[in-house]
């Protein structure tokens, strides 16, 4: 993408070579990056590689939320002896007050929340799913990213 920014801005000055043409174009550009910047996309990581599969697994949910163990409860079978541990946080209506962040909250959709997966094996982080929200955890926000997980680390 940077190239072919780099190749945008290279055409556009030798066109016509205008000072006001090309300050017109660096701001358009700036707008576009700032709202392409934002995203919602999930971040995932995946700390042990060599792990691809595991067979079991148990819930923490935490803070205790009824509906999170109750949706993760009827999509996968928990073992309370298994090693692995999925641990499973939320966050709503979150609210900055930072003046850092007043462009992104007045100009983009500002998260208000987020969803947490992690697993870990003796207190050590193998996997994480994170995604902010704009929107309160919902029971199809907690089977999309528990989908996700499934298939990178349940599944055979």
């Amino acid at each position: 993408m940077t190239q072919t920014v780099a190749m945008a801005i290279t055409a556009r000055c030798k066109s016509d070579g205008s000072q006001k043409d090309i300050q017109k174009f660096v701001i358009a550009l700036s707008f576009l990056l700032l709202f392409n910047a934002c995203s919602d996309d999930a971040v995932v990581i995946k700390y042990d590689k060599s792990l691809t599969h595991l067979a079991c697994s148990r819930l923490v949910v935490f803070p205790a939320d009824k509906l999170i163990s109750d949706t993760l409860i009827n999509l996968y079978d928990f073992n309370e002896n298994c090693p692995y541990e999925l641990q499973v946080s939320r966050k709503s209506a979150i609210a900055c007050n930072s003046n850092q962040n007043a462009d992104k909250k007045a100009l983009s959709d500002f998260p208000s929340g987020y969803i947490r997966m992690d697993i870990y094996k003796n207190r050590k982080l193998v996997y994480s799913y994170y995604k902010d929200l704009n929107r309160r955890v919902s029971k199809d926000i907690i089977e999309e990213a528990f989908r996700r997980l499934e298939s990178d680390m349940l599944k055979e």
